[in-house]
């Protein structure tokens, strides 16, 4: 079982609205579905046959409607119920426009203090079954500044081997407690190393420099081009995603991630599992909702996954 802390889930709203425009009046069908990084993790790696319990912070009437859709998804919960209403993101996709969908975050409410330390154990109790803890998304505000750390060290104490797919301030404090992934986007990485990353040999660099911070092994993914990475012992290896007609690119990040979880589950070595998750990743742009694909589509998708030329100096 895959334990997976979502510190900020939401609420996640989809709508399709053609030649969509600011200053109009529409009326659209809406999908709405339990999101958050974690929950769309959750969804993918659920399709891909993996097991997951999610832990969280929720609250209100949108946190009792993200468990009533985490049950209808068959997603497990072990969520903390907290005073404040959950947020709730929107995204807006046009289907007649190339530029990416619009998507409005609505900030959510700080974390009342005390509410991580039950989050941690939370997590502590389900750490005898768990193959893995998975770390999906942002922090709220009110997380402890080592808040991730502790939770990291605690799992570490357990033998449970940690998977990253956060950012910010909260990821630099725990690149030297020696996590067994980090999975972030160029952009992510960037703000780690400090520098613009915008090509191949400049990705694998930085997983080299974030691999002596401490982290065993890196993916970053590269948007539309794919992924890199970098195993333990040292081998890099890059996968190009397939082109494929884009619906909405909204949640392929997660996907992504879920697919290298499962192969990892499964028993395949990093790059195979990465392999799986950009085949995964671009599954989830043929539909509408983030973290959901069709398992006969990745696997047609898996076939035209090709290796990026990477050498010995990235």
């Amino acid at each position: 079982m895959i334990v997976t802390i979502v510190p900020n889930p939401a609420l996640d709203k989809t709508v399709v609205l053609p030649d969509f425009t600011t200053g109009k009046i529409y009326r659209a069908d809406v999908l709405t579905l339990a999101g958050g990084k974690g929950f769309n993790f959750a969804r993918a790696l659920h399709t891909l046959g993996q097991q997951c319990l999610l832990i969280g912070p929720v609250g209100g009437h949108a946190g009792r409607r993200l468990l009533e859709l985490a049950a209808q998804d068959d997603l497990p919960c072990d969520c903390l119920p907290v005073e404040a209403e959950l947020r709730t993101c929107l995204t807006i996709v046009d289907p007649r426009s190339s530029q990416p969908p619009t998507e409005i975050y609505e900030q959510g409410a700080p974390l009342q203090s005390g509410a991580w330390d039950l989050l941690i154990a939370k997590a502590v109790s389900h750490f005898a079954e768990a193959n893995f803890l998975a770390v999906c998304g942002s922090f709220l505000p009110g997380t402890p500044e080592d808040g991730l750390y502790r939770l990291v060290q605690q799992a570490k104490q357990a033998g449970v081997p940690v998977l990253l797919d956060t950012h910010g301030p909260q990821l630099r404090g725990v690149l030297e407690s020696g996590p067994a992934l980090l999975k972030v986007n160029q952009f992510e990485a960037g703000e780690l190393v400090g520098r613009d990353i915008a090509t191949v040999a400049q990705a694998l660099e930085a997983a080299v420099e974030l691999q002596q911070h401490g982290v065993q092994e890196i993916v970053i993914t590269l948007g539309k081009e794919g992924a890199v990475g970098l195993t333990a012992d040292g081998q890099r290896f890059g996968w190009a995603a397939p082109e494929v007609p884009v619906v909405c690119p909204t949640g392929s990040g997660d996907s992504l991630f879920a697919g290298i979880v499962a192969g990892l589950a499964q028993g395949q070595r990093l790059p195979e599992a990465v392999r799986q998750g950009v085949a995964a990743g671009a599954a989830n742009t043929l539909q509408l909702g983030a973290g959901r694909l069709d398992c006969q589509q990745m696997k047609a998708l898996w076939q035209e996954v090709r290796a990026l030329p990477v050498d010995a100096q990235g």
